[in-house]
């Protein structure tokens, strides 16, 4: 056989076979809220800190705590579970409650988490955009819905627009 042959043989084998593509992948910050199981993309994240004291502020929006000094700057803490009108109370251990601490266009604010659950990797592929109201949540705010291994879903919130207000 020579190098043509060889090459045309190789070369029908290779029409049959699919291309192996290198699927793209999100990394996220998960956390959980209630019963929910809530992610942010894992570049907006600029710390997770143990939740310290938090100085309210006089007429404020429901959902903002107050605000706490993160190395000498002012950051802003939000509770999700009351800006999106979730059910269920806080009924974990205080020893697991996190800020995870998000900047989104020179923006800086502390969310309050009932506790950070890991970092996650989900092919894009397996992201679905949102549809309409999902357990209650504004689909505004909603970047997508991720599935995860075990048929497990996490809400992934668009930071972009939870700020915005």
């Amino acid at each position: 056989m020579d190098l043509r042959q060889i090459a045309e043989m190789l070369k029908k084998e290779m029409e049959g076979e699919e291309q192996i593509v290198q699927e793209d992948f999100i990394q996220l910050v998960g956390f959980v809220i209630g019963k929910e199981d809530f992610a942010v993309d894992i570049h907006a994240v600029k710390e997770i800190i143990e939740v310290p004291d938090i100085t309210r502020v006089p007429k404020a929006p429901h959902y903002v705590l107050g605000v706490i000094n993160l190395r000498g700057h002012i950051v802003p803490v939000i509770d999700l579970r009351k800006r999106f009108n979730l059910p269920y109370p806080f009924e974990g251990d205080e020893e697991e409650r996190k800020i995870v601490v998000v900047e989104s266009e020179d923006k800086v604010v502390g969310i309050m988490v009932d506790s950070v659950t890991q970092v996650l990797r989900i092919p894009s592929s397996r992201v679905e955009p949102p549809h309409g109201m999902i357990s209650g949540i504004e689909s505004d705010y909603i970047e997508g819905i991720g599935k995860r291994e075990g048929g497990k879903v996490v809400v992934i919130l668009n930071i972009n627009k939870l700020l915005e207000e």
